[in-house]
This record gives structure tokens, sequence and C-alpha cells, in this order.
């Protein structure tokens, strides 16, 4: 049987509200497969080409007078701000219908889905003590466990407060299940004789 051609056309991950933490993961290499300088718009921002007139004053300088250069890091702004605007869907679009900037965009993103710094500074306490208090159930599997433990770790990372592998690990062997632990408990004996 003979597979069908399917062309790999890239689309932008799509931000609903509820999965920010895994767009803005996806978005970032998204928008850096785009072209690292559209990132950078990300990360820098990005304002219109100013000039002063005869009194000093700053006005936008117009399009057609733009060099090379100005033209260049408003095309990346743009390409940046497009990924960002096509990825939402029209309910996220509603915070940065009026954004001309990415930068802009990005940081109006951030704070509608994660709130202020003190916000954030909750959100970590509370997955500190998600963390702590995750135990593995006896009729669950370690995969299962592995992943309710790296979704903890990966909003983590989000937030900017990472958990150390050292951390993991420990918290790991302390929350197998008695039937896990005998079997460690054996292999390293074993490993003594």
């Amino acid at each position: 049987m003979e597979i069908p051609y399917s062309s790999t056309t890239q689309r932008p991950p799509t931000l609903d509200g509820s999965n920010y933490a895994i767009w803005k993961v996806r978005m970032r290499v998204y928008i850096k497969s785009i072209d690292e300088k559209a990132w950078q718009r990300v990360l820098q921002g990005w304002s219109p080409p100013r000039r002063t007139d005869g009194e000093g004053d700053f006005l936008l300088k117009p399009e057609t007078d733009w060099n090379a250069e100005e033209t260049k890091t408003s095309n990346m702004n743009n390409k940046a701000l497009n990924a960002i605007f096509t990825s939402l869907d029209s309910n996220m679009f509603v915070p940065v219908t009026n954004c001309h900037c990415a930068k802009q965009a990005w940081k109006k993103l951030q704070m509608h889905c994660e709130g202020s710094e003190s916000m954030r500074r909750t959100k970590r306490r509370i997955l500190t003590t998600q963390f702590e208090n995750l135990r593995m159930e006896e009729n669950e599997t370690i995969d299962e466990y592995e992943r309710r433990l790296r979704k903890i770790e990966n909003e983590a990372i989000d937030l900017g407060d990472a958990i150390s592998n050292e951390r993991i690990l420990s918290k790991v062997l302390r929350s197998l299940p008695k039937r896990f632990q005998m079997k460690i408990c054996a292999i390293d004996e074993s490993k003594d004789t």
C-alpha cells in the first residue's frame, strides 16, 4: 500500500489559554526556526525608526525613507509578530490586538497567562508543595508517575525555578511503592557481593 505524499507545512502551535507553558516553549523554537533575528525582536523589542525635525523633535520616519537595516529589523519584528498572531485562538488574540511589536505581544501574553511576578511566586510555591506531596500510587506504572513528575518539573522551569536532577532522583526513590523499593534494595545488595 502506498503512503500518500504530504508536505510538511510548518504551523505555529496554538495558544488557547490553557496550554501557555507548552506553547511558550514550542513558540520560541518556532520563531527561531523562522529566523534567529526574529526571535531577537521578541527579546529586544522594536520601534519604528524616527528622525528629528528642524526643531529637534522626534518624528516617525516614513517607511519609504528607511535604510536597509531599518527595513530588515522591521521585517524580523513582523515575522515574529505574525507567528505570534497566527498561533492564537480568537480569545487569546484580544489582549494583543493593538500590539505592533513582537516583544510587547509576548509580554502581554505572558502577563495574561502567568500573571504578575507575585502571582508567579505563588505558583512556584504551589508547585513546590505539589512536588513534595507527589507519591507514586500502588497501581501506577513508573512511566505514568514520571509523566506527572515531569509535568511539575516543566511548569517549574517555565516559572524560572528549575528542580535539580538530584532532587528529582531523591524524590523518585523516596516515593516509590514498597514493591519497587525491595527490588532496588535487592539489586543494590547484589552489587556489593
